[in-house]
């Protein structure tokens, strides 16, 4: 399956286009080493099936946590 196809995928860009305002940072941050998840990506935790995690981690940045 395309990434571009895979629903999880769309909806953690769209998370996190919603918190930058800017699609291409959003994309790119999906092959960004999280640290909270010991380094791995979000596209790694969406194959891990965690999208639900990533998702409400990604949450927590437009709830104003910050660490």
């Amino acid at each position: 399956m395309d990434l571009a196809d895979n629903p999880h995928v769309k909806g953690v860009v769209q998370a996190v286009e919603a918190i930058s305002g800017d699609r291409d940072k959003a994309v790119a941050w999906l092959q960004e080493p999280i640290a909270t998840f010991g380094g791995k990506t979000a596209l790694e935790l969406v194959a891990e099936c965690r999208t639900d995690d990533l998702l409400g981690y990604i949450q927590s940045f437009e709830s104003g946590y910050v660490g």
